[in-house]
């Protein structure tokens, strides 16, 4: 098979190069530890050129990708020319005019990108046009390039076990070539190259290391776990953010580990196990589920499932099947499970009142709108990470304008910029743990003029009671109901203006059965010109 078809077809990606052991990278549809991109087999190639020599303008691969029979070389030289031609527009730089754009408005020129894209990349044409409206025309290409590399290696050190700098002598010695990440992390590791596998060394068997993502520990160092407290993480497999968490809390308190699939907790618990964390309680089951279980937090992690938009190196498969339509369906999981998290935090907690927001996507929909929802609907704020990396949040996209503290708390992690799996990562602090004023009144606005009493107090003395009232009453022409349109108890005679008795559930209370709601509500007669009845209810 030649070079040529295999950049074609986008699946230039050795398995081979893929290192073993467990990574730290959670999705709810795949693992990045085993990736198998399969390469279609010889008369699959021979199908395709059949179809290139029948119509070279425009064929369609099994993989839903355009494939035309121009060189590469063209696509890069035309995608050059065009990036070129945008830059100098929003420049205003008429010096690099092209009188094959001119006359052309920049959506339109989007769209022939993308197309470009899709040929030199792999992307569907539906991908590649998102990613270009979400960054500039030339940085959507750094993206596009530095997705085509595969990203470093790298290790956290458990120091529950060990020092950096003794792990890092054990594994020079045993032929590895590695370095600390960064300033930022006293715990991680770059390995270069390594003569032994990296994830079947003694010291990996051991526990003395976590074959994790750079990016992965930027979450865990927001969070900021201490000792004695009681934290969740609340999609936790295979478990690298929540070892980590366990070695910040020195395995005192309680570590709550959950994950909704029940394969996914077998290396999860492997790994608690090989890292010596001895504080955790494993969980599964859904995260929106877990309020009725667990105590009031004290911080919680929520890395929450996505399309993984940032780990495009790891899983080239992403570039084919994700689509517009899945970005909005996480969304609306990952808000509901955002807001689950919010509600189980403890807002008096002395020590905490964190959640900590990540995601390995770089969509917006998946990120800042989430955070956006979330601040809109509970009693949370935005705070400072406590760590200066990556890039700010997106401040708008397109026709969205979001609050002003999210691009200036969360942050953006970038493969052409940080050299690190695209990662994003927010901080709340839950300020109380009663609901927004504005949402309590949407949802309560039908009880607002309801007595309620439980079935103890009607009583035959207390319906009789009712129709007394009822006489008492009819001079000023105020009438009962007692309103429900499930089942009927009664009616209450002696007037014209009673209606019929019956009950319903409290929507204040719900789950107490046999509780009734007492409307009492004074009518004026009807004018002789029409006039709407009003209705001034009493509490």
């Amino acid at each position: 098979m030649s070079n040529e078809d295999k950049d074609i077809l986008g699946s230039d990606v050795d398995s081979s190069e893929i290192q073993d052991g467990f990574s730290d990278i959670d999705s709810d549809e795949y693992d990045s530890e085993n990736i198998n991109y399969k390469v279609p087999d010889n008369d699959t190639f021979n199908d395709i050129n059949i179809n290139l020599k029948q119509d070279e303008n425009n064929i369609s691969s099994l993989y839903g990708l355009r494939i035309t029979g121009e060189d590469l070389e063209t696509i890069k030289t035309r995608i050059k020319t065009t990036v070129d031609f945008l830059e100098s527009r929003q420049n205003d730089n008429t010096s690099n005019s092209n009188l094959k754009y001119a006359e052309l408005s920049r959506s339109e020129i989007l769209s022939k990108l993308a197309d470009d894209v899709s040929l030199l990349y792999g992307y569907n044409v539906e991908l590649a046009e998102y990613l270009l409206n979400l960054f500039s025309p030339k940085e959507a290409i750094e993206f596009f390039d530095a997705n085509e590399n595969q990203r470093p290696l790298t290790i956290r050190t458990n120091m529950l076990k060990t020092r950096r700098r003794d792990l890092a002598h054990k594994l020079i010695s045993r032929g590895a070539n590695v370095d600390p990440i960064g300033e930022w992390t006293k715990v991680g590791l770059i390995v270069y190259s390594s003569s032994v596998p990296i994830g079947a060394t003694p010291e990996y068997l051991s526990g003395y290391y976590m074959i994790q993502s750079a990016s992965s520990l930027i979450p865990v160092m927001a969070l900021a776990p201490q000792p004695g407290e009681k934290i969740l993480d609340m999609a936790a497999a295979p478990g690298g953010k929540t070892t980590y968490i366990g070695q910040l809390m020195k395995n005192s308190g309680i570590l709550y580990a959950n994950d909704l699939r029940r394969d996914r907790c077998t290396a999860l618990i492997a790994n608690l196990h090989r890292m010596g964390i001895c504080n955790s309680v494993v969980i599964n089951m859904d995260g929106k589920e877990l309020g009725k279980y667990l105590p009031k937090l004290d911080r919680i992690l929520l890395d929450a499932p996505c399309t993984g938009l940032g780990i495009i190196s790891r899983d080239p498969s992403v570039k084919v099947k994700r689509t517009i339509k899945e970005l909005n369906e996480y969304s609306l999981l990952q808000k509901e499970l955002l807001k689950s998290a919010i509600d189980m935090i403890d807002a008096n907690s002395k020590t905490g009142g964190f959640v900590v927001y990540s995601t390995c996507s770089i969509s917006f929909e998946e990120n800042e709108a989430v955070v956006d929802y979330i601040l809109k609907v509970r009693n949370v704020k935005l705070v400072p990470l406590g760590i200066e990396i990556g890039s700010p949040g997106l401040s708008k996209f397109r026709e969205n304008r979001l609050n002003p503290t999210i691009s200036k708390y969360s942050r953006r992690i970038y493969p052409h910029k940080n050299n690190m799996d695209g990662f994003f990562v927010a901080k709340f602090k839950k300020i109380s743990n009663d609901i927004p004023k504005n949402i309590k009144r949407d949802r309560n606005k039908t009880n607002k003029h309801v007595k309620t009493w439980g079935k103890e107090r009607w009583t035959e003395q207390m319906l009789s009671q009712i129709s007394l009232d009822i006489d008492e009453n009819k001079k000023n022409n105020i009438h009962v109901t007692l309103d429900n349109k499930d089942r009927k108890v009664g009616q209450i005679h002696g007037t014209s203006q009673c209606s019929k008795v019956s009950t319903k559930r409290s929507r204040n209370k719900p789950g107490k059965r046999d509780r009734m709601t007492l409307f009492l509500s004074k009518t004026k007669k009807e004018d002789v010109n029409g006039a709407k009845k009003q209705k001034i209810v009493k509490a």
